[in-house]
């Protein structure tokens, strides 16, 4: 009996029936996908980095290496389970073509390498170690997307060209965000371009350590051991956040999209719930008066909303894989498929059992609200909200879905600006030179600055160069700080706290490491110099997603200390051909990009990412906005039939009626998407900092693209709102002026 009565039911509301089952589905789908793309990512990125394993503490190094110190150090730290010192081959990225394209703008350090013998091994797309022949290559995976390779392609050095035998994934250098890029060669071509004058060696300084080490203890005794160091340091920790952050911010975005969506849900179907229960009043009144209890007539209900649920779920959780295949492709090439885990599947699961259980305790606490009324209220009054109320539900879903849009595609245009630099740690310049793992970098950067001050086609230039200075905490110990030094007033960022260094003894630093060293505007470190401890004052606290999110800056520090690298940024003379005058610089040994291609380079990957997640978006808010402005607007008409008919009798034609109807339903759309876009960039900005904050991008501003954004508003919103209305109201046409005389409910 109770399936014929729910049967019949649906049958008779097919409509919102329907409608409630996408609410519970979409909902489902969006947190479930976050979770199998959340999980499966971190799966994957964890399943290479053992695959490859990948060690606890790399150190680069540019220079000779010292076998026998190296050797004494590793035997007197009994946490190094293995160590070894790998070859990495810096070629002029000038000399480099793939695919007969040139990578003289990469701003990546590209070497040639030989397959590690311990631990660190470059994987090939089956994530197995591959043979490599004699002039043959392995190319970097995120290569072949970027640069549309494919296997039996050339790469050519100078004047040597090899055969591209395949693609590696690098349990360290996978990411976008990190800085070098390794190509696997055989012994041979490794030997003939290192004599070939092509390219300089040097050298990564890896260490496996035990368990219960202490990474951040472990490098600082490196640093004292005064072992090489000419380089930036690089640990696990920090290898597998860069991973994580290149491809999860998409993750976050849906995330994020998906409790937007479940609110949508929660206040779309008690709605849904509120109608029916009024539609139903004089069923329910009469089974009261027939002394059925209560609870049994709840139950009645809340057995169909526990059918939709299920339906929901299935269709919700069958979508999520479906749609995982094309946003995991990248992640997949990147990382592959972790064998045998089924975590994210069961956080999958348990993302849509907590969605349907949210849904199904708002249906049964606005169910209960039934109990509470009389036979004779069941029989006579109505528990549905007015025709006002559904109306601003329809303002209230359009400024959401615009939320939906906007977010996302805001997130993307802020993120490939050129001003998105101010949030990496960089001032807005122009050009970006860089002069990376070289035994002559202060060398290499003192005659590139002079040739600046000398070129009347440079308005302005900066030299800055980075060191690892050792820092005393506060509870024993040394760390390494990453300091960059130079007059940052020339291209400044904008601090959080306080200002830049103007002086010596003054230090600003990244908010990440200000808040893992528990630093604040007016507070001391202590750096190690020559022996003796100098102290700086914190002037200043920066954004900055660079290194990990972890720098320092100071106009000088770390006196004696060798540079890891030098960054030298330059604005030209407006009319200067940029190209031609690049092409230039690039001769005397720095890596030369506009820092706009410098930006879109490094987060390139992510960029990708954000983009399909906005498109995901939008098709979704395009889909809620048409279902919910169509199912409303039919449902106010049907409401309002006999007064409908009324107004027919009393001459009004079908087509007044429409049009009145029209703005009746078009008005809060408008509203609607109007309080969306004004309320975007604030709570925007909030959702979306809360993401970036943990690259260590803080005080986050949108920058809009106000052109594209509203042409795209109208397109995937407001378009389809109006075909919705004209739909939700074309019922008009088929109530007849003579219905008001047969009396109504």
């Amino acid at each position: 009996m109770v399936k014929n009565l729910i049967w019949n039911d649906i049958k008779q509301n097919r409509l919102s029936s329907a409608a409630t089952i996408f609410f519970m589905a979409v909902s489902a789908m969006l947190l479930s996908l976050a979770m199998l793309l959340a999980w499966g990512l971190l799966g994957a990125i964890d399943g290479l980095m053992e695959r490859a394993e990948v060690p606890d503490y790399m150190q680069m190094h540019g220079g000779d290496v010292d076998i026998t110190a190296l050797s004494g150090f590793a035997g007197d730290h009994g946490e190094i389970r293995e160590w070894q010192v790998c070859g990495f081959l810096n070629l002029d990225n000038s000399r480099i073509v793939l695919g007969g394209r040139s990578l003289a703008d990469s701003t990546q350090d590209n070497g040639l390498c030989l397959q590690g013998e311990k631990f660190d091994f470059l994987l090939d797309m089956e994530n197995k170690k591959p043979e490599v022949l004699p002039g043959e290559v392995y190319v970097p995976a995120c290569y072949r997307l970027r640069y549309d390779l494919r296997a039996g392609d050339s790469m050519e050095i100078g004047d040597r060209r090899l055969r591209i035998a395949g693609f590696l994934r690098d349990g360290q250098m996978n990411s976008m965000m990190a800085s070098s890029k390794r190509f696997l060669v055989h012994a041979d071509d490794y030997e003939a371009v290192k004599t070939g004058g092509n390219a300089r060696e040097e050298y990564l300084i890896e260490f496996l350590l035990r368990r219960e080490a202490d990474t951040a203890a472990f490098g600082a005794a490196y640093a004292a051991a005064g072992l090489p160091a000419n380089g930036p340091a690089i640990t696990k920790a920090l290898v597998r956040m860069m991973n994580a952050l290149s491809d999860g911010t998409m993750i976050c975005v849906i995330f994020l999209l998906g409790i937007v969506v479940l609110l949508i849900s929660m206040l779309c179907i008690r709605f849904l719930l509120l109608l029916q229960m009024e539609r139903d009043r004089r069923e329910v009144g009469m089974l009261k008066a027939l002394g059925i209890g209560k609870r049994e007539i709840r139950k009645l209900y809340f057995a169909k909303y526990l059918l939709f649920s299920g339906c929901g779920a299935l269709a919700g959780l069958t979508a999520a894989f479906l749609l995982k295949v094309p946003l995991a492709r990248q992640l997949q090439e990147l990382y592959g498929i972790r064998d045998g885990g089924l975590r994210s599947e069961a956080m999958a699961l348990v993302a849509v059992v907590a969605v349907e259980g949210i849904l199904l305790l708002t249906i049964g606490r606005t169910l209960k609200k039934m109990e509470k009324l009389s036979v004779l209220e069941a029989l006579f009054s109505g528990t549905a909200a007015s025709g006002s109320d559904r109306v601003g539900l329809i303002g209230f879903v359009a400024a959401a879905c615009t939320l939906l849009v906007l977010i996302p595609r805001n997130l993307y245009t802020t993120m490939s600006d050129s001003g998105f630099v101010t949030y990496m740690g960089i001032g807005n310049s122009e050009i970006r030179m860089d002069v990376r793992q070289s035994e002559r970098i202060d060398g290499v950067t003192d005659r590139i600055a002079q040739a600046l001050g000398l070129d009347a086609r440079v308005e302005r230039y900066a030299v800055l160069r980075t060191k690892a200075c050792p820092v005393l905490l506060e509870e024993g110990g040394t760390a390494i700080l990453t300091v960059e030094t130079g007059d940052h007033g020339i291209f400044p960022v904008s601090c959080l706290e306080g200002e830049l260094p103007e002086g010596p003894g003054e230090m600003a630093l990244s908010a990440m490491n200000a808040e893992e060293l528990g630093a604040g505007v007016g507070s001391t470190l202590r750096l190690l110099e020559h022996g003796k401890t100098v102290d700086y004052r914190v002037c200043g606290i920066y954004s900055d997603i660079t290194n990990g999110g972890k720098t320092a800056k100071a106009c000088s520090a770390g006196e004696g200390l060798p540079a890891q690298w030098s960054v030298l940024y330059v604005s030209l003379e407006e009319g200067t051909a940029s190209e031609f005058w690049m092409e230039q610089y690039r001769e005397m040994g720095a890596d030369v990009i506009a820092l706009e291609a410098y930006v879109k380079e490094t987060y390139g990957q992510t960029l990708g990412q954000i983009l399909l997640a906005s498109r995901v978006a939008a098709g979704i808010g395009m889909m809620v906005i048409v279902i919910v402005v169509a199912l409303f607007m039919r449902l106010l008409v049907e409401r309002n039939r006999h007064a409908i008919s009324l107004h027919k009798a009393l001459g009004f034609t079908g087509a007044d009626l429409r049009r009145a109807w029209f703005l009746r339903g078009i008005v809060p759309v408008a509203v609607g998407i109007c309080a969306g876009l004004a309320g975007g960039n604030l709570l925007g900005e909030a959702l979306c900092g809360v993401v970036l904050k943990s690259f260590g991008a803080d005080s986050f501003r949108f920058v809009t693209d106000w052109t594209g954004m509203l042409a795209g508003i109208t397109g995937i919103l407001a378009g389809p709102a109006v075909l919705a209305v004209l739909a939700g109201i074309s019922e008009i046409s088929q109530v007849k002026a003579c219905e008001c005389c047969m009396g109504r409910d």
